[in-house]
C-alpha cells in the first residue's frame, strides 16, 4: 500500500509542466554561460577608441602611433566634436585626448597630462572589461614613452615593474604554493556557490511542492477522505516526504546540469592548486545534502499542516528560505571556525547549514565538523518525522490549531 501512496504523490508532483519549466530554465542557464563569455572574450579584443592629437610633438606623435598600434582606432586628428562623432557612430569606448604641451612637459622632466573621454553605454561586465583593457594599454604606453625618454627600453620596464612576486599561502595548515590569497578565495568563492542555489532550490522546488499539495487536499477534502481509508497514516505522512524529496531531486537535477553549465563558463581554472574533492568528500557532503533535504521536507509538511488553503500556503515556504539564506550569506562572508559563538551555534542548529559547510570544511579536512553536522542532522531529521507522524496520528492535521486542541495536544 505504501508504494501505491508513494506512486500517487509522484505523479502529482512530477508532471509535464513541472518538467518542461525546470528544463527550459536549465537550457537557458547553459546558453547564458555561453553567452556571457563569448561576450567578455569579444570585450578583450578589438578594442575601438579615438584619438585627438593637438599637440605636434616628436612624444606626442609616438604616443599616437604606440596607441595606434594596441587599438582599433575610429577617429585620428585634431577635432574633438569629429572625434564624438566617430565615436557615436562606431559604438566606441573611449577618446583619448593629447593636448597641446604634451611633448614639452615630458622632454623637460615634468609630468604630461593625457585626458581620457569614456563612453559607457552600460554598466555589466562587458564594459567592465572594456575599460579595463584600455586601462592596462594605458600602462604599457608610460613603458614605452619611459623607453624613449631613457633611450633603454630595459632599465623602463624594470623602473615600471621592478619586482617578480612569488606568492605562497596557508590555508589552515595547508600550503599552496606559487598562489596568492586572492587567487585561493576566489576559487573557495566560486566553488562554494553551487552548494548553497542547489539547497535554495530542493527546498523551494520539492518543499513548496509538499506544502501546496497538502494544502490542496485539505481545501478539496481529499486528505479527510484519505486518513478514513485503511492506511496507516505514517505511511502517509512518509509517502509524501518519500516522494517529494525524489521529485525534488530530480527536478534540481535537471536544474543543476545548465546551471553548472554556466558557472563553469565564468569561473577559473583551478587544476594545479590540489583542490579537489576526493570521494570520501563526495560521500560526506551527499550525506549531509540528503539529510538537509529531509529535514527541510519535514520541516515543510510541519507548515503545510498550518496552511488553510492553497493561496496561504504559498507563503509558508518564506521562512524555510530565510532558513537557508542565512547560512549561505554566513558562509560566504566568514568561516565557520571565525564566526563568534553565538552566532556560530545559530548557524549550526539550522540544519541547512551542513550541506553549505561541507565543501570548504572537506577541502580544509575538518572532517570532524562534517561527521558531526551529519550526526546533528540524522537526530533532527528523525525527531522531526516523529513529530509529524504524531500529528498525522492527530485530528489537528484536518480539525487545525485551535488553541484549546492545540494546548490538549502538547499535554499529552
Amino acid at each position: 500500500m505504501f508504494g501505491r501512496l508513494l506512486k500517487k504523490e509522484i505523479k502529482e508532483l512530477l508532471n509535464l509542466g513541472t518538467i518542461v519549466s525546470v528544463v527550459v530554465v536549465a537550457v537557458l542557464y547553459g546558453s547564458l554561460g555561453n553567452v556571457f563569455k563569448s561576450t567578455v572574450e569579444k570585450s578583450t579584443v578589438g578594442q575601438k577608441v579615438a584619438i585627438v592629437r593637438e599637440d605636434t610633438g616628436t612624444i606626442a606623435e609616438l604616443a599616437e602611433k604606440a596607441l595606434s598600434n594596441m587599438v582599433d582606432i575610429v577617429y585620428a586628428g585634431s577635432d574633438l566634436k569629429e572625434a564624438e562623432e566617430a565615436v557615436k557612430k562606431e559604438k566606441a569606448s573611449a577618446i583619448i585626448v593629447i593636448p597641446k604641451g604634451f611633448s614639452q612637459s615630458l622632454e623637460s622632466g615634468e609630468k604630461a597630462r593625457l585626458e581620457i573621454v569614456w563612453y559607457l553605454r552600460g554598466t555589466g561586465l562587458s564594459e567592465a572589461v572594456s575599460t579595463g583593457m584600455i586601462s592596462s594599454l594605458i600602462e604599457s604606453l608610460k613603458v614605452q614613452l619611459a623607453s624613449f625618454l631613457l633611450n633603454d627600453p630595459k632599465k623602463a620596464q624594470l623602473l615600471f615593474d621592478p619586482l617578480e612576486i612569488v606568492q605562497h599561502t596557508y590555508l589552515r595548515g595547508n600550503l599552496f604554493e606559487n598562489h596568492s590569497p586572492e587567487a585561493i578565495m576566489n576559487v573557495f568563492y566560486s566553488q562554494n556557490i553551487m552548494i548553497p542555489i542547489l539547497i535554495m532550490m530542493l527546498i523551494i522546488m520539492s518543499g513548496s511542492s509538499l506544502i501546496s499539495s497538502l494544502a490542496m487536499e485539505k481545501e478539496n477534502k481529499t486528505l479527510e477522505t484519505l486518513l478514513t481509508m485503511p492506511v496507516k497514516r505514517e505511511h502517509i505522512a512518509l509517502a509524501k516526504i518519500v516522494g517529494s524529496a525524489i521529485v525534488g531531486l530530480i527536478l534540481a537535477g535537471i536544474y543543476m546540469a545548465g546551471f553548472y553549465s554556466y558557472m563553469n563558463s565564468l569561473t577559473q581554472n583551478v587544476q594545479g592548486m590540489g583542490l579537489n574533492f576526493k570521494a570520501v568528500d563526495f560521500l560526506l557532503i551527499g550525506s549531509s545534502l540528503f539529510l538537509s533535504i529531509l529535514a527541510g521536507l519535514s520541516l515543510c509538511m510541519l507548515l503545510g499542516m498550518m496552511a488553510k488553503d492553497y493561496r496561504s500556503a504559498q507563503l509558508l515556504t518564506f521562512p524555510i528560505s530565510i532558513l537557508a539564506l542565512v547560512p549561505m550569506i554566513a558562509n560566504m562572508i566568514m568561516d565557520f571556525s571565525n564566526l563568534p559563538g553565538i552566532l556560530k551555534m545559530i548557524v549550526f542548529l539550522i540544519p541547512f547549514s551542513h550541506p553549505i559547510m561541507s565543501p570548504k570544511l572537506a577541502f580544509y579536512g575538518d572532517y570532524g565538523l562534517i561527521v558531526s553536522g551529519i550526526l546533528y542532522l540524522l537526530i533532527f531529521s528523525v525527531v522531526t518525522t516523529v513529530f509529524v507522524f504524531r500529528i498525522f496520528n492527530s485530528d489537528y492535521v484536518v480539525l487545525g490549531w485551535q488553541r484549546e486542541k492545540r494546548l490538549k495536544f502538547f499535554s499529552r
